[in-house]
């Protein structure tokens, strides 16, 4: 690994798109020549943008989770079936990015080609992409009681879309922050959402949310928990005006609201489904 972790940018970069990630970066903790390599993928589209290095540092910490979640693309990529035959990304050809838009998230607006599956190139199209960071969900289980912890908040999808009831019930849910894997990330959550300690965890699956439109990639547990009556309440960080109501539910009526459409969310379901597959062997254990 290399002492300087701007090594090797002007490779890539103009000098002074260089001095613009050495400005926004400066005096950060914890970078590598690979979160720096994939930050500069963001930063400099916002230089581009017109935007200042004090327009940029406030969203820092969200831009960092993004690089990382590259990071994370490169070095740790998704499991792929062993006979498939897949075009990669070399057969993609960017021919301009913008990013019309930065706060917590972020909106990358690109026009490419790409290869087609009859060996021609497409013509120049245009797409929008939501930015978002990684993110790993967990289902706390208690074999010995055979229920599971949700928990309940007020979540902006829902609300946008002018969901009467905008609060979902979820499994505990959170971004993977740089350096992070998503195994820590979702025993952090778990305390921070849940007030609980997760024993071994057991991956579910790990998969894009919406693919044609948001960068956010999955990986989802069920962890074995202890789940006593008394473990409900009301957790969430302040700092992130998190307010986080947890319930417990039977196995049993866990699959009964499965079956009447009642569970909100994709990783609720998704993970539900998993425990039902695998819960014998769970118990047994």
């Amino acid at each position: 690994m290399s002492a300087d972790p701007f090594d090797g940018l002007a490779e890539t970069y103009s000098t002074d798109e260089v001095a613009y990630v050495h400005k926004v970066l400066r005096g950060q903790g914890g970078l590598t020549p690979e979160l720096v390599r994939a930050a500069a993928v963001e930063l400099t589209a916002h230089m581009a943008q017109g935007r200042s290095v004090e327009a940029v540092v406030p969203h820092l910490d969200q831009l960092l989770t993004r690089a990382w979640s590259r990071v994370r693309a490169q070095t740790a990529p998704r499991a792929l079936d062993a006979g498939r035959q897949s075009q990669t990304r070399d057969n993609v050809t960017e021919v301009r990015r913008v990013m019309p838009y930065l706060n917590y998230f972020a909106l990358e607006d690109s026009h490419y080609r790409h290869a087609r599956f009859d060996g021609s190139q497409s013509e120049e199209m245009q797409r929008c992409v939501f930015l978002m960071a990684d993110a790993a969900t967990v289902l706390p289980y208690d074999p010995v009681r055979d229920r599971v912890l949700l928990v309940e908040q007020l979540r902006f999808g829902p609300f946008g879309r002018g969901d009467a009831y905008p609060w979902v019930y979820e499994p505990v849910a959170g971004r993977v922050d740089a350096g992070e894997g998503p195994e820590t990330t979702a025993r952090r959550e778990a305390v921070e959402e849940a007030n609980v300690v997760l024993g071994a965890l057991h991956k579910a699956a790990e998969y894009y949310v919406s693919p044609g439109a948001v960068t956010e990639f999955i990986v989802s547990y069920v962890g074995i928990a202890d789940l006593p009556d008394d473990v409900t309440g009301t957790a969430g960080l302040d700092e992130e005006g998190e307010d986080i109501r947890s319930h417990l539910v039977s196995f049993d009526d866990l699959m009964a609201m499965c079956d009447a459409h009642q569970l909100d969310t994709g990783p609720l379901y998704l993970t539900a489904l998993w425990l039902a597959r695998h819960r014998d062997r769970l118990r047994a254990a």
